[in-house]
């Protein structure tokens, strides 16, 4: 996707969710590999721990979307991102300290390399496949996002 094209998105997402009283963000990258979907177990001792999601992360002040995803899937995972190919539908949702979160996800290219997770956030990966959803812990929103870009991103 052609920066200025993603830049367009950003402005329209933001301006939506700002009508709605919604200012803060979160991305959720999918990268894919043969077919199957890279998801991360969060820590046990961490909000929602034990739970599988998709990489990712809070948009931080002055920042864009696609460079919280290019440092997200960084930090969260190791790999470098090539380029950002697919904007998805948000869902919203509350923290322990904000009432109201918007998630958008990312459907990315990345670097080929060897996933290296952050183990202060992260302790397990695993590639799927719709086939192989059912049997992770994840919480019913990720759950639906997850399967969402499962079944509508066919192998790569």
């Amino acid at each position: 996707m052609r920066p200025e094209v993603l830049a367009g998105i950003e402005r329209e997402l933001r301006q939506q969710a700002g009508s709605e009283g919604i200012t803060h963000f979160v991305v959720g990258v999918a990268v894919f590999r043969n077919g199957k979907l890279l998801v991360v177990r969060r820590v046990a001792d961490d909000w929602h721990g034990g739970m599988y999601e998709l990489p990712g992360g809070g948009v931080e002040s002055g920042e864009t979307f696609a460079e919280c995803v290019e440092r997200e899937l960084f930090e969260e995972t190791g790999l470098r991102l090539v380029r950002i190919t697919d904007v998805l539908g948000g869902f919203d949702y509350a923290t322990r300290t904000k009432s109201r979160v918007r998630k958008y996800s990312f459907v990315v290219e990345a670097e080929y390399g060897e996933i290296a997770l952050d183990p202060s956030e992260h302790d397990q990966y695993q590639w799927v496949d719709a086939d192989g959803l059912d049997n992770l812990p994840m919480a019913p929103d990720m759950r639906a996002a997850v399967y969402a870009l499962v079944t509508t991103h066919p192998a790569r």
